[in-house]
């Protein structure tokens, strides 16, 4: 009989032959035995069909994906301005817009939010004075950019709209009192005009974008009549049916010539009423109790006094904006050292939304919002942030550069070399940076993007930020010595934004920014004499000094800056892209080297291009209801 251990030696022999057998046995292929069932039969159909179209070859590797488009996306409609294009689609959090339009110009952009109609009346019958028309035209220029910067369509209506209803004959022959008839007529023209809001010019959205009652109002569903206690007549909503039928009964009521008011001969449970916590209603008895220096204006000259209260409401709608940001304004500068120039007119824009906007009663507060707080005790702060931080009180201004502009800025050179690129940059440098704070350092480029997208274009994000491509946005207009702006103490230059450019985002904030800084209501101090100025370098104070803050750049570095900036605004904004000049070329290069940088600026420059197209066409369309410019058939 043999030792033990020999039965071991033959157990793990025997096994280690075993699995060799079998693993060589594998290396053939497989012959099962051939039985035809009506699977093996359809397969074998599928098979010849594929042959017959000449999808055969594909084999095993023919799959159909759903994760990215298999065709070009048509062109959309009024989808191009500026050089950007887009396509609006519920695909716009992709990573790459490439990947769904097949297109590496166009980014894909959340779709359009529908904006409710809000529709005013205004008549010019008994206003022939040529200055009466125009300031009247101010007021609802004002008007309309604070509804349309709350989510809405604003429409001015006239007689003519009146007249269009069914129901305006039976008016006439009623033969009531001219003040009756005007407002009677204001009903007539929204009961044609059909389903959404009928506000005076003098009432105004005075609160946050997503405040609860103006975002009930952008749904644009009310299947009852809505009043708001304590506006009267400033403000309804309702169905075009409802409206109708409202007009009907009121004008078969035989109340009807007694009344005063539209209110009187509509029955209550028509409506429904709400608290109108959100809007402000400039009416006669608001200004003569509340602001009795714009009441006695209007008094001793009308036009006068209406351009105190058009500079009084504005006030207001900037003050409830700062109010909203007790945070201040951030100063989007991801990479700080070479970017000054960059960022400086979103810097010196941070600061004229700071200040506080003209007023005849400069402390005073929406009738709304009796307790706010006044712009004269109110420091509102401006900062430059190293990364985007999200928050509800905080607002901010990112300037995205492309990445060809930021790799100019940074290597302080306009001569980069596709070597250079490969071997000395980091991919997406200014993404990785301006999101460092929101999803830390261990993300790549794709997700990134996707945050950067959300904190752009979300629900919470739209109204806490205005985002630009750097390249879009327009130089200073220098008024003074020649001196570039910095955000430091030192001595600025006296410089303007482009009033065009200014007036564009007059529609984004809902007020007229104020073009120029004024006086915040603080001392100032005096200017000390050349014996007495500090020694220190210009900058923040050691004591609160980071080691991350870099110094502030020197008049040399700063002209530096401003010429790269120039030269990489031709080569993005005018050069062809990959075609014709080096720079061109080098373009592309950057542009591949640095897909999420290339996809953020895409994804921004053509979020504020369609934001601007919508309401020009807007306007275009409002031609025949009443021009923002010039005479309208409302006029």
């Amino acid at each position: 009989m043999p030792p033990v251990r020999f039965k071991s030696i033959f157990l793990a022999t025997g096994f280690f032959a075993t699995a060799i057998i079998i693993l060589s046995s594998s290396t053939g292929p497989n012959k099962p035995i051939a039985v035809e069932t009506p699977q093996a039969r359809g397969s074998s159909t599928l098979q010849s069909t594929l042959s017959s179209i000449g999808l055969s070859s594909l084999g095993s590797g023919f799959h159909i994906s759903y994760r990215t488009s298999s065709h070009k996306p048509p062109e959309q409609q009024n989808s191009t301005s500026g050089g950007a294009s887009w396509y609006s689609d519920w695909t716009w959090l992709n990573p790459f817009s490439s990947s769904i339009t097949l297109d590496e110009d166009r980014a894909v952009l959340p779709p359009l939010r529908e904006r409710p109609p809000i529709y005013t009346y205004y008549d010019t019958t008994g206003k022939g004075e040529v200055k009466t028309v125009e300031t009247d035209e101010k007021l609802l220029w004002t008007w309309k950019r604070a509804w349309w910067a709350a989510g809405f369509r604003p429409v001015i209506l006239g007689r003519g709209d009146a007249m269009n209803n069914p129901f305006y004959k039976q008016l006439q022959m009623e033969n009531i009192e001219t003040t009756l008839e005007f407002e009677f007529a204001r009903w007539l023209a929204w009961g044609h005009m059909g389903t959404g809001l009928l506000a005076s010019w003098h009432c105004f959205p005075m609160a946050q974008y997503d405040d609860p009652l103006l975002s009930f109002l952008r749904r644009g569903q009310y299947p009852q009549l809505v009043r708001f206690d304590g506006l009267g007549a400033g403000l309804f909503a309702g169905e075009k049916n409802e409206i109708n039928e409202a007009i009907k009964d009121a004008l078969h009521d035989k109340k009807l010539k007694e009344s005063k008011t539209a209110l009187d001969v509509i029955r209550p449970e028509k409506f429904r009423v709400e608290k109108p916590t959100s809007i402000a209603h400039y009416d006669s008895n608001t200004i003569t109790n509340k602001y009795k220096p714009v009441a006695e204006k209007l008094v001793a000259s009308p036009n006068e006094g209406r351009l105190a209260l058009i500079d009084l409401i504005n006030a207001h709608l900037h003050g409830i904006w700062q109010s909203t940001f007790t945070d201040g304004v951030a100063v989007l500068k991801p990479l700080p050292k070479h970017t000054t120039a960059l960022t400086a007119p979103s810097w010196h824009l941070a600061n004229l939304l700071a200040q506080c906007a003209k007023s005849i009663i400069p402390a005073s507060c929406p009738p709304n919002n009796p307790k706010c707080a006044p712009c004269l005790s109110n420091k509102f702060p401006v900062k430059n942030y190293y990364t985007f931080r999200n928050s509800s009180t905080l607002y901010n201004i990112g300037t995205v550069p492309h990445p060809y502009t930021i790799n100019l800025l940074n290597n302080q050179t306009d001569h980069l070399t596709l070597a250079h690129v490969r071997r000395y940059t980091k991919r997406d440098l200014w993404l990785i940076a301006a999101t460092d704070h929101l999803l830390g350092s261990g993300r790549g480029g794709p997700s990134r993007v996707v945050g950067l997208k959300e904190a752009v274009a979300s629900d919470f994000g739209l109204s806490r930020g205005l985002w630009m491509a750097a390249e879009n946005v327009p130089d200073f207009v220098t008024t003074g010595e020649e001196k570039w702006v910095t955000s430091t103490k030192q001595e600025h230059q006296v410089v303007s934004l482009s009033e065009e450019w200014l007036a564009n985002l007059d529609w984004h904030f809902g007020f007229a920014i104020p073009r120029t800084k004024t006086d915040r209501g603080e001392a100032a101090p005096p200017i000390p004499g050349p014996e007495r100025q500090p020694k220190t370098p210009p900058g923040l104070p050691e004591e609160i000094r980071k080691s991350y803050d870099p110094d502030p750049p020197t008049d040399s570095e700063l002209k530096k800056e401003k010429e790269l900036l120039a030269k990489a605004k031709e080569v993005v904004i005018k050069g062809e892209k990959g075609k014709g000049k080096a720079d061109g070329r080098m373009k592309t290069v950057v542009e591949a080297w640095n897909l999420a940088d290339t996809e953020a600026w895409k994804f921004v420059r053509a979020w504020r291009a369609r934001g601007i197209m919508e309401r020009l066409k807007w306007e275009e369309d409002e031609k025949g209801f009443g021009e923002t410019k010039g005479k309208g058939r409302w006029w």
